[in-house]
């Protein structure tokens, strides 16, 4: 008679959603915590690239300036940014989430003077946009970030 009044047991119990519950909440936020911390390392190596690149620029300046050397700068997707002068070549690599938009050529000549032109990167990181943009003359240039 007993059996009879049991009644047969359909879905969960409130033990068992609260079990599942926590599970799947550990693992998202074990993924949430897992993909800041690439993109904080990601922007780190960006922000390491664009103070290189500084470093590079200012080394070509320089070899126009006081040997009176031009440089060319071969900016191409997915490929490491060349400063070549007198047949000399320093390698700069892209970060893997930095793509430019077009192959681009870049002329230091040997009495330190470029033609204005902007180059744009597209980053992986929250779609963000850095605009190298070269100024007229004298090898001036600076970076814009933006967010997309």
């Amino acid at each position: 008679m007993a059996s009879k009044l049991r009644r047969r047991r359909e879905g969960f119990t409130m033990i068992e959603m609260l079990i599942t519950l926590v599970v799947i909440s550990s693992l998202l936020l074990l993924v949430m915590l897992g993909s800041q911390r690439i993109n904080q390392s990601s922007l780190r190596t960006e922000q390491a690239f664009w103070t290189s690149f500084d470093g590079y620029w200012k080394q070509a300046l320089s070899e126009a300036e006081y040997h009176n050397r031009s440089t060319m700068v071969k900016i191409k997707t997915d490929q490491p940014v060349v400063f070549k002068t007198n047949g000399h070549e320093n390698k700069l690599n892209l970060p893997k989430s930095l793509h430019p938009d077009k192959n681009v050529l870049l002329d230091i000549r040997a009495n330190s003077s470029i033609s204005p032109q902007t180059v744009t990167f597209h980053s992986d990181i929250d779609h963000r946009i850095y605009r190298l943009v070269i100024q007229m003359g004298w090898g001036v240039y600076h970076v814009d970030r933006q967010a997309a």
